[in-house]
């Protein structure tokens, strides 16, 4: 199946901002937790072009395409999107800049560390993996991923210039 203008534009969209835009957010402190912050809004669209029910999306989708060490995380995961996204805080997590030795272990306070190189890395090839599926229609990816792009009311589609 080919896939459709919607789909390409979104993949495009998501390579651009995303794959080719965060990376630019990593090279400084400054900037790193914006990085985390595209992130997980990042994860939110993936998922909800994975997944076309339930709120558990953005759970499935760590523990299906990140790594398996994620998947104890995913739910402190999902309440660090909320809050990071709604409220400008890194709840259960304390997020750093270019420290790959330290992520996913326990930092001093109790929380979990996320690196946010290592935490983009993973999320990048997450993204490669679904969007290799979309390509190759494993099964009903397409349909998924457009029902979500043209429902305004819960996605939408990626049109900018």
């Amino acid at each position: 199946m080919a896939m459709t203008p919607a789909i390409q534009a979104a993949i495009r969209g998501f390579n651009d901002i995303i794959l080719r835009g965060v990376p630019i957010l990593l090279e400084k402190n400054e900037t790193a937790f914006l990085s985390f912050m595209c992130s997980v809004a990042a994860i939110d669209a993936l998922a909800g072009y994975r997944y076309t029910t339930g709120q558990e999306r953005f759970k499935n989708f760590i523990k299906e395409y990140f790594p398996t060490a994620y998947a104890s995380h995913a739910e402190k995961l999902y309440f660090f999107r909320c809050r990071l996204l709604h409220n400008f805080t890194p709840a259960h997590f304390t997020v750093v800049h270019a420290s790959p030795a330290h992520h996913l272990q326990p930092s001093p306070i109790g929380d979990t560390i996320l690196s946010d190189d290592v935490f983009f890395a993973d999320l990048k090839a997450a993204a490669l993996k679904f969007f290799d599926e979309v390509q190759k229609d494993v099964p009903n990816r397409q349909d998924a991923m457009n029902v979500r792009l043209l429902n305004l009311d819960k996605g939408g589609a990626i049109y900018y210039e």
